[in-house]
């Protein structure tokens, strides 16, 4: 049993430095572009949104940042691995190989995106850090992505229009998560659907890990989103595992 997961773990990571490697290849500013994305969206809109009433808040390029970092590397990982299967179909027929290493190693490579970017935060929050609220919410990012991802790439096999669905509903969501503005603004009976929501509560733990000033209130507030994240991890597990068997079928 030891050994098997040494094997998996060992496929997985190599799976996962592929990614990183083939991904800057021939990018001429390398790993500078794994930053770039997130700061430039924080300078456009913060540019514009910090004069708009209601919109601003105490350090409000910072409370941006943290907001945009955690999204973009779940709308990364999501948007990629939804279709990751049938792209990579030629190699899962021709070799054997555990076949949900292709998802955890491309979320994986963007979790090293998102740690960069989180060091990047450190020197203007004075290198100051609650390591408990940021592993917590690193942590359930992570499973929440490997859940949602897991379960709409494996349906993704047998029914396409699951990719196109993933890419109207990502920017739906982002404008239903409080990314760009505080939770504050909006009315008392939104801000409460706001909380079923589980990348809400995950934002806010990044800002809360690093001190920004946030409406944040742990208990029972966390169990409708811990609960939702719950489902996502099994059903995506038992969804994967019941289409798995399936997928020289559909391709």
């Amino acid at each position: 049993m030891v050994k098997q997961w040494q094997n998996w773990l060992d496929f997985t990571l190599a799976l996962t430095s592929r990614e990183i490697k083939g991904r800057y290849k021939h990018a001429a500013l390398g790993f500078l572009w794994i930053v770039a994305n997130p700061l430039l969206q924080m300078l456009v809109i913060g540019l514009v949104f910090q004069f708009i009433p209601g919109f601003r808040t105490e350090n409000y390029f910072l409370y941006l940042f943290l907001g945009l970092l955690p999204w973009s590397f779940f709308t990364t990982s999501f948007s990629k691995a939804t279709p990751l299967f049938v792209y990579e179909r030629y190699l899962i027929k021709k070799a054997a190989f555990p076949r949900e290493s292709l998802v955890i190693s491309l979320i994986l490579s963007n979790l090293l995106h998102l740690s960069i970017g989180l060091l990047l935060v450190l020197p203007f929050t004075g290198f100051s850090v609650n390591a408990v609220l940021l592993a917590a919410a690193v942590s359930w990012l992570f499973f929440f992505t490997a859940g949602i991802s897991l379960l709409f790439s494996s349906l993704n096999v047998k029914f396409r229009d699951v990719d196109f669905f993933t890419k109207a509903l990502l920017p739906l969501w982002f404008y239903t998560t409080p990314i760009i503005y505080s939770p504050e603004i909006l009315p008392h009976q939104l801000q409460q659907l706001l909380v079923l929501n589980p990348m809400t509560l995950i934002i806010q733990l990044f800002r809360a890990a690093f001190g920004v000033p946030e409406t944040f209130s742990f208990g029972q507030s966390l169990l409708i989103p811990l609960s939702l994240t719950l489902v996502v991890v099994v059903l995506g597990l038992l969804v994967f595992k019941k289409e798995e068997q399936y997928f020289d079928d559909w391709m």
